[in-house]
């Protein structure tokens, strides 16, 4: 590609991509005095409190859990490892408000467990909804597989002369895990925290479902309740400003350090007892029964006792239809501005637009609230502009749009598309370029010719994991989706907030099935 005449292009793309995070940060410029009193006087050191406590609690969760299964399906050998080695992803196909439900229904005062409890053993009832113990365990149940496939993958990596040699230097084999595999692992795990714990900032399903006050259902707050998208964009401006402290630190902590390691032996590393092995296997099963087994059959038997004769298929279909046309468009896009970008020559030879492109890829760090707020603050200030100067409101046009709501998901989303397709790229040798420019091959014709097809599977890959994002995305799609046009998401939601777990269910489950073959197909693609 010409370099000098997509320069200008590739920065206003990039520029665009992250608008919503400037809108964000200029929101400030338009005092809320009297909003910001109200919530100084009544929540906000609740917010701040809850919020820490909640990030903080998952954070740690997900990292002891998923640390720990990746390192039992990589080194030691137990019963049933090839199975949880790939079935231990499949939770990443359930959102997180599902789970939510999901436990609320089993869980509750009046859920199977309880009532079994009370009858059976005369156990007095307990409130789930109190405290933060089942939120945090929901939280860590949905989220530990990032942590999980990124340590795996590192785990894979580790020489096992490197782990041998510390064991013969006297080391025990848990000390040579904390002193040689954990630290060799570390970039891995801190990077699937930090999606964990962005994840867990963006939440608006399951901290609604369990009543938990955070900062982003005081950003629905300031907008439904008090009608002011300024105070909801400063409120997410706090957000954003979490967001960059906490790269940045994971950034400072690894400092200059490097971390080079090959691929292992596929031979297990640790051997333990027969007893113990057993033992491990109970573990990581009951770890992947109460993610994965426990919510599939209790949403099958909610499904089955829900399902009659009066069972409206087009109502579903028309869910799964609007579902899978958002999903189609955002990959689409995602894709076709990440292969742009990464094609483009002047990546390679201008930092500056190495840095727009890594700001515009930074909006998977933010909640899809931050998106929805800043680009309805966006259109609203666009339209005050307009009205001052004597022109229209393009509010009627803009807001609840489809286009408005696939700017988010690009925004939100690029950066998977541009990881996915970049990795790809680099697996290219550049010899097989520099061939096909020697024998007169036009930059456009080399880019369709050699590199989209050898790329061909890793953006797929890419694109599969963002059907998957974009599927389960719940707050950017509530406050900007068209009017009447609900997903399967939205539909999840609604009658799960409203205490209709068995309405819920069949729709949860068609989403939890689009999630695993997707799931299924990136990691088949990914592995070739």
């Amino acid at each position: 590609m010409n370099c000098n005449a997509s320069k200008p292009l590739v920065a206003g793309l990039a520029l665009l991509v992250a608008l919503p995070i400037f809108v964000v940060l200029f929101s400030w410029a338009f005092p809320t005095n009297d909003i910001w009193l109200h919530f100084y006087h009544t929540i906000l050191s609740q917010l701040i409190t809850s919020t820490a406590i909640l990030l903080l609690s998952v954070a740690l969760g997900v990292t002891l859990l998923g640390t720990i299964l990746a390192y039992l399906v990589v080194m030691v050998e137990f019963p049933g490892r090839k199975f949880f080695d790939w079935a231990l992803f499949l939770p990443f196909a359930i959102p997180a408000y599902v789970l939510a439900f999901v436990y609320l229904g089993v869980f509750d005062y009046s859920g199977v467990a309880q009532v079994f409890l009370r009858e059976q053993f005369g156990v007095k009832g307990f409130d789930i909804r109190s405290g933060h113990l089942a939120i945090v365990l929901t939280f860590v149940l949905a989220f530990y597989p990032y942590v999980y496939m990124m340590a795996r993958a590192s785990f894979k990596k580790q020489k096992i002369n490197l782990l041998q040699a510390s064991e013969l230097l006297g080391a025990s084999h848990l000390r040579t895990f904390f002193l040689v595999s954990i630290p060799l692992a570390r970039p891995a795990i801190a990077a699937g925290v930090l999606i964990t714990m962005m994840e867990t900032m963006a939440d608006f399903g399951v901290v609604g479902l369990f009543n938990y006050d955070t900062f982003t259902t005081a950003i629905y707050s300031a907008w439904i309740d008090f009608r002011s998208l300024q105070a909801a964009a400063q409120l997410a401006s706090f957000l954003v400003l979490l967001a960059f402290l906490l790269m940045y630190f994971e950034r400072k902590s690894r400092g200059n350090a490097q971390y080079y390691a090959s691929e292992m032996s596929q031979h297990c590393y640790y051997k333990p007892t027969k007893k113990t092995t057993w033992l491990i296997t109970g573990f990581v099963f009951f770890v992947f029964f109460i993610a994965f087994i426990l919510p599939i059959a209790q949403l099958l038997i909610w499904a089955i006792s829900e399902f009659s004769e009066t069972f409206e298929w087009l109502d579903y279909l028309e869910l799964l239809t609007s579902s899978l046309i958002l999903i189609v468009l955002a990959v689409v896009f995602i894709l076709s501005i990440s292969i742009f970008l990464v094609l483009n020559n002047c990546l390679k030879q201008n930092r500056s637009f190495k840095i727009l492109v890594r700001i515009a890829s930074l909006g998977y760090a933010l909640p899809g609230s931050i998106m929805a707020v800043g680009l309805l603050f966006l259109v609203n200030q666009v339209s005050n502009i307009s009205l001052y100067f004597g022109g229209i409101s393009i509010n009627h046009l803009i807001y609840g749009s489809l286009f408005l709501l696939l700017f988010a998901y690009v925004s939100r989303f690029l950066a998977i598309g541009f990881n996915s397709v970049e990795a790809s790229f680099k697996q290219i040798k550049p010899v097989f370029t520099q061939n096909a420019q020697i024998l007169g091959s036009s930059a456009l014709r080399t880019t369709f010719s050699v590199h989209l097809p050898m790329m061909f599977s890793g953006i797929i890959a890419g694109g599969l994991l963002i059907a998957v994002d974009v599927m389960k995305e719940l707050p950017a799609t509530y406050l900007l989706r068209p009017f009447g046009w609900d997903t399967l998401a939205i539909k999840v939601y609604e009658l799960s907030s409203e205490g209709l777990f068995e309405q819920a269910a069949l729709p949860a489950l068609i989403m939890i099935l689009l999630g695993v073959l997707f799931v299924f197909f990136a990691k088949k693609l990914d592995t070739r």
